[in-house]
């Protein structure tokens, strides 16, 4: 599979793109599909990008390498403000399936993915376009993998530590002007100061700082976490860097340091996540920030505020993106054919997945001749329909139905590969194998699933192909329930 994540950044536009397009590209991993992120930015983005694979360079003047490199992409993600609908139709035209960050209705985009995981955005009024899927709100907010899994983070009775954070780049120079407000009005308390690589204002800030700041220089997603789970609240641009701070549950005040960021702030004020100190430009921004520290010195609006950025922003933000696009990518692609014994061996390693065992009514590891002798009796059963689930020509599973002619049913086992797991792929396959099989038995009136009360991932799969609980009891020591539904779904 090829699949490109195309976006900008740098030091006069921040990381903001680039820490939401890593966010993708940890979750098309977690997904097992690889991805290539294609950047166009300056030496500020190398930190961000360590360790991943990647191309720098100004694709936004260089036309012809995006797109030699591109070739006939499988899927293309474009997160810019900068390219025009042009470049978006090209991607569009040469990627099977192409998704669009946006923030406010850039621009009118071609067929694909519209992709705004901003709080709200569902409210937004997005044109309804045939070819157009849009995946809008905070439950698609794109979270790096550091803030998928927070732990519980404790209250303090009051306030000992504030962050201070203004993005990748601190285009405003809005860090000294907040770390002078603090110094000043809150000596004892330990300010936590941000600098990321595209800072030009460092030494202004190092001038500046007391015994009770800390800088923390050029952190990775690690060490922001870090600094987040040890504060107590956090005075922020109206960014990414919101979501995160929702996420671990830090009060914040936020500044918007972008026009594309206001709606975003308001928004998160509204729920009442936020206290919002206004535009960077607005004359009395510093005194906003300033009786917002006082507000949230109470520990029950924060924890109120900590309560809702918890409940706003869930963390599986990138994985259900990248789970709904596969989804959609897939769905065309799936064929079944009829297994032979060349496909022993894939059914073989697939039925001793751990995965596999642990849902099977015996879960010891299948030996190769007992497999192999099996195999060859199915294939040579009437009564089984032996199907193999491929993908583009590669092996993705097996749906197997062993018929019992005179009640006119069939049950029916499915295994998938790991790839293929979590995508929501299940239920699709379920019924796509049973229309394939009615082509040739169309005596078969009823499908029935029999399934362990341990495997709920199986019994959500086929609940949601249509399947009901008929009744439970245990097989083979195991507490298990046997689910039907009608062969012709719908059919009473």
């Amino acid at each position: 599979m090829k699949v490109y994540i195309i976006t900008e950044g740098g030091k006069n536009i921040g990381l903001g793109h680039i820490t939401r397009c890593v966010s993708i590209y940890q979750a098309f991993e977690e997904a097992g599909a690889q991805s290539q992120l294609i950047i166009n930015g300056d030496e500020t983005v190398q930190d961000s990008l360590k360790g991943k694979n990647c191309k720098v360079f100004d694709w936004l003047n260089k036309k012809k390498l995006l797109f030699d490199i591109l070739g006939r992409a499988d899927i293309v993600f474009i997160d810019s403000y900068l390219a025009d609908v042009d470049l978006y139709e090209r991607v569009s035209d040469t990627a099977w399936t192409a998704v669009y960050f946006d923030d406010n209705m850039r621009i009118e985009y071609p067929k694909g993915f519209v992709l705004n995981g901003a709080i709200g955005a569902e409210q937004m009024p997005y044109p309804k376009r045939k070819g157009t899927t849009y995946l809008l709100g905070a439950q698609y907010a794109p979270l790096r993998r550091e803030f998928w899994d927070v732990p519980a983070k404790s209250i303090r009775d009051n306030i000992e530590t504030i962050l201070i954070t203004f993005g990748g780049a601190d285009i405003h120079n809005l860090t000294p002007k907040v770390l002078k407000l603090l110094i000043d009005a809150c000596p004892k308390l330990l300010k936590k100061v941000i600098i990321a690589k595209g800072f030009q204002n460092i030494a202004e800030i190092e001038r500046l700082k007391d015994n009770n700041t800390e800088l923390i220089y050029y952190p990775n997603s690690a060490e922001m976490k870090k600094a987040m789970l040890e504060s107590d609240i956090a005075i922020s641009g109206g960014g990414q860097t919101l979501y995160e701070l929702a996420r671990v549950r830090v009060p914040t005040i936020a500044v918007t340091v972008a026009d594309n960021q206001v709606n975003n702030a308001c928004i998160l004020e509204k729920v009442g996540f936020v206290e919002y100190a206004g535009h960077w430009d607005n004359a009395g921004m510093i005194e906003t920030i300033s009786q917002g520290v006082k507000l949230l010195r109470s520990k029950s609006i924060r924890q109120h505020k900590c309560k809702i950025g918890r409940k706003v922003v869930d963390g599986t933000g990138s994985s259900r993106i990248v789970k709904e696009v596969l989804s959609s990518f897939y769905r065309p692609r799936f064929t079944f054919r009829q297994a032979t014994l060349a496909d022993a061996q894939e059914v073989f390693d697939l039925a001793n997945d751990d995965i596999v065992r642990k849902g099977s009514f015996e879960s010891g590891p299948i030996d190769w001749d007992d497999h192999f002798k099996w195999l060859r009796a199915k294939l040579g059963d009437s009564k089984c329909f032996f199907f193999i689930v491929d993908c583009q020509g590669e092996f993705a599973g097996q749906v197997r139905f062993d018929i019992i002619p005179d009640k006119k049913e069939t049950e029916i086992s499915i295994s998938l590969q790991k790839y293929m797991r979590g995508l929501g792929m299940s239920a699709f396959i379920i019924s796509r194998s049973i229309e394939k099989l009615l082509e040739t038995r169309k005596e078969v009136k009823v499908v029935k699933a029999y399934i362990k009360q341990s495997n709920i991932a199986s019994i959500k799969s086929f609940e949601g192909a249509g399947f009901k609980l008929l009744k439970n009891f245990r097989i083979k020591g195991h507490q298990s329930g046997v689910y039907e539904r009608a062969a012709e779904y719908g059919q009473k």
